[in-house]
């Protein structure tokens, strides 16, 4: 499938010099780059596990904190 890409002076004479350099075309390394960003927003993130008493961190919080910075 064919997208369409703008991209700024500066960031494509980068892109042109990454390509010389590594020997792979722009547009391998434009998909590598989309792989990479999609990959990292798509994963999932661990959540915060609940205590002995069902009650998260967050529930905590104050508690936790007493004394802090004191």
């Amino acid at each position: 499938m064919k997208t369409t890409v703008y991209l700024d002076g500066d960031l494509k004479a980068d892109l042109v010099r990454a390509s010389a350099l590594t020997g792979r075309s722009q547009a391998d390394l434009v998909r590598d780059g989309i792989e990479q960003v999609v990959a990292q927003h798509l994963r999932v993130r661990p959540r915060m596990k609940a205590t002995a008493t069902g009650a998260t961190v967050l529930d905590r919080i104050d508690e936790l904190m007493s004394g802090f910075g004191q």
